[in-house]
This record gives structure tokens, C-alpha cells and sequence, in this order.
């Protein structure tokens, strides 16, 4: 009884001073971070500031993408773009993706240590209701999968409320990784052909990007609908 007391007592500690340094972390760097991110020379001193860490900067930039993930209203899309100007098509996708699992991981890890509680301080009741397709045990994997594969879904959300659901570690990181891989890799290129002049192919995936967006969206809104409605 006393021990299950203590278990309690460290839970809610735990998470009353997660709630305190993303707290801290918003106002003193996260929201002038999203700020900077929103202009290309932010964009720039990003890049910048990478680079100045020298042989650790591919660690720091892995450590930045697993922050986002962590962090689930840091928009991912900047530098994913970054990584791709910085180390180019196949080393910024590598190491896009490591943070990206990465990252996955350790809110895995939290939620499965934590609970509902933690993932409440991302994630509305509003939310939890739209994607209560994650409720159908029998299809679980494949609705993982089809949400982490559709355009505009808010991917870093998505992935706390999965992680309480009753899918294995392994099978999510699988899952997930494959899914996001072609808008990972799409952001990394973007960088890439940016860093060498190549505009057209920026264009390309830009327009490519946005076509499938917008069929994501309408996809998203017929999926996520119809199963909220049929509640």
C-alpha cells in the first residue's frame, strides 16, 4: 500500500515538472524557436548554429529532431529542410529519420511510463474522440499505419495517443517509420536541392507535396468522420 503511494506521489511529481520545463522551455526557447522558423533567415541562423558544433553537428541535429517529436507543437517541416541543406539528400534523410524514431521512442517510453495524464498536456479530449479509429483492436496496426502515411495529420500528436493504445514498441516504430518516411525524405530533399540551386526540383516536390495534401486532407476528413460520426 505504501509502495503503490510512493508510485503515485513520483508519477505526479514527474509530471508536474515535465509540465514545468516545457513550460520554462516555451516561453524562454521553444516559441522564439517556432518564430525563427517562420523566416528564412532564422532558417539561416538554424543552419548556422548546427554547423558550429563541427563533427557533433549531425548528433545535434538528431537530438533537435527527437526534441520536435517530444515537443509536439515545434513544427517539424524547417528542419527536416535544414537537415537536407545541411548534410545533403541520403545523410539529412538518415539522420531525419534516426531522430525522428528516436524521438518516437522515448514518448513511447513516457507514455507508457506516465499515462493518460502526460499525454493530456498535448492532446485534447477533441483530438482523442477524431481518432477513435485507434480503438478497433482487430485493425490497429493498419489504422496506425494509414494515419502516419496521410498528409496533414499532426504526426507528433498522433504519436502520444497511439502510444497508449495497446500496440507494441517494435511494431510502432516499424509502422510509423515506414509511413513517414516519404514526407521525411521529401523535406530533406527540398533542402538538398535548395543547397545546390536545383529550384525546379524544389518546385516539383513542392507541387507534388501539395496534390497529396490535399488528397490526405479529403482523405482524413472522410476516414476520420465516419468513424466519429458512427460513434
Amino acid at each position: 500500500m505504501i509502495q503503490e503511494k510512493v508510485k503515485k506521489i513520483l508519477k505526479i511529481s514527474f509530471i508536474v515538472i515535465f509540465v514545468l520545463v516545457i513550460l520554462f522551455l516555451s516561453v524562454r526557447w521553444l516559441i522564439p524557436f517556432c518564430k525563427t522558423l517562420s523566416t528564412d533567415q532564422g532558417r539561416e541562423e538554424l543552419a548556422l548554429f548546427i554547423e558550429q558544433a563541427g563533427v557533433f553537428a549531425p548528433l545535434v541535429f538528431v537530438l533537435m529532431m527527437s526534441l520536435q517529436i517530444i515537443v509536439a507543437f515545434i513544427p517539424g517541416g524547417p528542419l527536416e529542410i535544414t537537415g537536407g541543406f545541411l548534410f545533403g539528400g541520403w545523410l539529412g534523410t538518415i539522420l531525419t529519420v534516426t531522430g525522428a524514431v528516436l524521438g518516437t521512442l522515448l514518448v513511447y517510453t513516457l507514455v507508457r511510463k506516465f499515462g493518460r495524464p502526460l499525454v493530456n498536456l498535448f492532446v485534447s479530449e477533441e483530438k482523442f474522440k477524431k481518432f477513435s479509429v485507434l480503438e478497433d483492436e482487430d485493425k490497429l496496426e493498419f489504422w496506425v499505419f494509414v494515419l502516419f502515411l496521410i498528409p496533414g495529420i499532426p504526426k507528433d500528436l498522433l504519436t502520444y495517443i497511439v502510444a497508449l493504445t495497446k500496440i507494441k514498441c517494435r511494431q510502432f516504430l516499424l509502422l510509423s517509420t515506414i509511413a513517414r518516411f516519404p514526407a521525411l525524405m521529401a523535406s530533406v530533399l527540398v533542402g538538398d536541392s535548395l543547397y545546390d540551386g536545383r529550384y525546379g526540383v524544389c518546385i516539383a516536390i513542392a507541387c507534388i507535396s501539395a496534390v497529396l495534401a490535399f488528397a490526405g486532407f479529403q482523405i482524413k476528413k472522410h476516414i476520420l468522420k465516419e468513424k466519429y460520426d458512427s460513434k
